[in-house]
């Protein structure tokens, strides 16, 4: 393998431009944009050591927009996702310079989550929030709003009346497909269980509606358990999950609404006998995708990852850049997973 290390005359050459323009596009000198887009380009291609240079000059004549996020713990998938999309799409867009910030808050006490919100807040000019509903955050949602600062609700909305928008599901229309699937696979018994995280999370109260009204209108024959919450944990789920299998051997469908589906799938997988319920799980991650192909997990309705951040980012860039910004509601269409889908 050839480790010599890629010079400007080499680049230069790659690109088809002089080296003078090569040394003024790493300088941030005049430079036509489209000619730097492509000189960078080139550079990434032959591996140029100053290809990082470039994309920095090229980001520095582009508008700065400080956007923050706070997500709940980093060890949960689907915020770890979150997370890493959300700095991804911020670092591919071209028409502005953003700079991240994402705080993953390990201690979920409303107090702390209201006061990393306010301090992040301070250091953005917008921030977007995904938490439990609770007064704590929405007051410190107001406070930020009176100092023109936006802020978003993603996945879960809240109950803020000064919130600049939410993104995320249909979460009642969520809860009904799960429910659609939850009628019509194979029936093994005539219960169905939930599990939920918080009944706090808007989102997850919203899809218990949308479950039991849709069964209650076309499935009244299932009975519908009283929800079991998790507290978001896998331990949580896990509990709840061995304990339903001993105390409903013959359960239909578990819907897990919220966190703790590793904790769930762990208990499916103790099983020693009978069939196992359909299990209808709203995170899609490499844990799923392997109980979906175990055919531990039924079906998997999950968020369209990047299309929810994207749709956020504009959002949120769109708020900043006007004055006049007023709440907007950006649904986004869930995904459907089955082991042979994937």
């Amino acid at each position: 393998m050839n480790m010599r290390r890629v010079t400007i005359p080499q680049l230069a050459a790659e690109a088809g431009v002089s080296m003078s323009t090569v040394n003024r596009v790493l300088s941030g000198k005049d430079v036509r944009p489209e000619t730097v887009q492509h000189v960078l380009a080139v550079a990434e291609a032959i591996g140029f050591y100053g290809a990082g240079t470039i994309r920095s000059r090229l980001k520095g004549d582009r508008p700065k927009r400080r956007l923050g996020l706070i997500l709940q713990q980093e060890g949960m998938p689907f915020h770890h996702e979150l997370g890493q999309r959300f700095r991804a799409c911020s670092d591919a867009r071209e028409d502005v310079y953003i700079l991240p910030r994402v705080e993953h808050v390990e201690d979920l006490d409303p107090l702390t989550v209201a006061s990393r919100l306010r301090e992040l807040g301070k250091e953005c000019d917008a921030v977007a929030i995904t938490y439990a509903d609770h007064p704590a955050v929405n007051r410190v949602i107001d406070e930020l709003t009176s100092d023109g600062k936006p802020v978003f609700t993603a996945v879960s909305d809240l109950s803020a009346n000064s919130r600049a928008g939410y993104v995320g599901l249909d979460n009642r229309r969520f809860g009904r497909a799960a429910a659609w699937y939850a009628s019509r696979l194979e029936n093994r018994g005539k219960e169905v269980a939930i599990l939920m995280g918080t009944h706090r999370h808007v989102c997850q109260e919203q899809r218990e509606m949308g479950f039991r009204s849709y069964l209650r209108e076309h499935a009244p024959e299932l009975k519908v358990l009283e929800a079991i919450t998790t507290h978001e944990s896998d331990l949580g789920a896990y509990d709840a999950t061995s304990d339903l299998l001993r105390r409903h051997p013959e359960l239909t469908a578990l819907y897990v609404t919220g966190g703790g589906i590793r904790g769930a799938i762990r208990a499916l997988r103790e099983r020693e006998s009978g069939k196992l319920p359909h299990v209808i799980s709203c995170e899609l991650n490499d844990d799923t995708r392997q109980a979906l192909l175990e055919k531990v997990v039924t079906v998997v309705l999950a968020h369209p990852m990047e299309e929810l951040v994207t749709k956020l980012i504009d959002a949120m860039v769109d708020a900043v850049d006007r004055e006049d910004w007023s709440r907007a509601e950006i649904i986004v269409p869930f995904v459907t997973a089955t082991s042979e889908s994937l």
